[in-house]
């Protein structure tokens, strides 16, 4: 009798475990639906991103020094009055994040960043990740720009990461699950040859430039939580040629442990009933 009492403590703890994580999931994600007014000031706050992207594609070319390409863009943010939320970014026992942008060159990876004398070179690869905020919430996208003329394999690359990416954000609406974009991003890669990385993922995103749920860039696509309408959420593709192991070069700057290269594309989307709308 006290086996059988034992027995049913535990499916009833197990039960009411399951239950309270029920509940809490839909809490979070209740504090996680944006409202009309959020809505419009992330769209027009998306606007302003993607207009910057375009200035700073202009100054994607050989013979460019990459910390001209963050002073453009500390300029472009004073301009439009938001803020660059990546300066001064504390994560842990890492230092201050020391610029604007994370922008990475070929096998550089995740969190490297523009430095005065790194000039850009012809056949170059260059990764953009950013985030701006501005009345206290944020927007979050990245790009990948060629340099001049660029090997057909890598430029296969690029584009195929890009591919990935909007081929994710077409799975995206009210329940769908983050596995089906996680098995969208991961399986575009292979298709071609290529890799995701395990390490880094999505995110959501609003009132903090990392919000619940995270997004990885590989499963299966019955797994993980479901969408929700009115969330926003920022999916990356985040890709390699080809082993995903990233490695540490010191505080946070990484890099491909293969040397291969790296690659990101980005963009922060609106969660609607029966799809979606890409606010950067």
């Amino acid at each position: 009798m006290c086996l059988i009492f034992s027995f049913m403590f535990k499916i009833i703890s197990q039960t009411l475990f399951a239950r309270s994580i029920i509940v809490l999931v839909k809490e979070v994600e209740k504090g996680l639906i944006k409202n009309e007014s959020e809505i419009k000031k992330m769209r027009n706050l998306g606007k302003v991103l993607a207009s910057i992207f375009e200035e700073l594609k202009k100054e994607i070319k050989p013979n460019v020094d990459s910390y001209d390409i963050e002073k453009l863009f500390l300029n472009l943010c004073e301009k439009n009055n938001v803020n660059p939320s990546c300066k001064g970014y504390v994560e842990g026992s890492l230092p201050p994040f020391p610029t604007g942008l994370c922008l990475s060159i070929n096998n550089q990876s995740v969190h490297c960043f523009p430095k005065k004398g790194v000039i850009l070179k012809e056949g170059d690869i260059v990764n953009i990740d950013t985030v701006i905020d501005s009345d206290g919430l944020y927007v979050d996208s990245a790009h990948c720009f060629p340099v001049g003329n660029v090997d057909e394999e890598v430029l296969k690359f690029v584009k195929t990461t890009e591919k990935a990416l909007y081929n994710a954000i077409k799975k995206v609406k009210n329940n769908t699950r983050i596995g089906a974009i996680s098995n969208t991003l991961q399986k575009t890669m292979e298709k071609e040859g290529f890799n995701v990385l395990r390490d880094f993922e999505g995110h959501g995103i609003g009132y903090s430039m990392h919000e619940y749920p995270e997004i990885p860039c590989y499963g299966e696509k019955h797994d993980g939580p479901k969408l929700k309408e009115g969330m926003t959420i920022c999916i990356e593709a985040l890709t390699c040629e080809g082993n995903s192991k990233v490695v540490s070069t010191g505080g946070w700057e990484t890099k491909m442990a293969d040397g291969r290269n790296f690659c990101i594309f980005e963009h922060t989307v609106l969660v609607q009933k029966n799809g979606f709308e890409i606010f950067t």
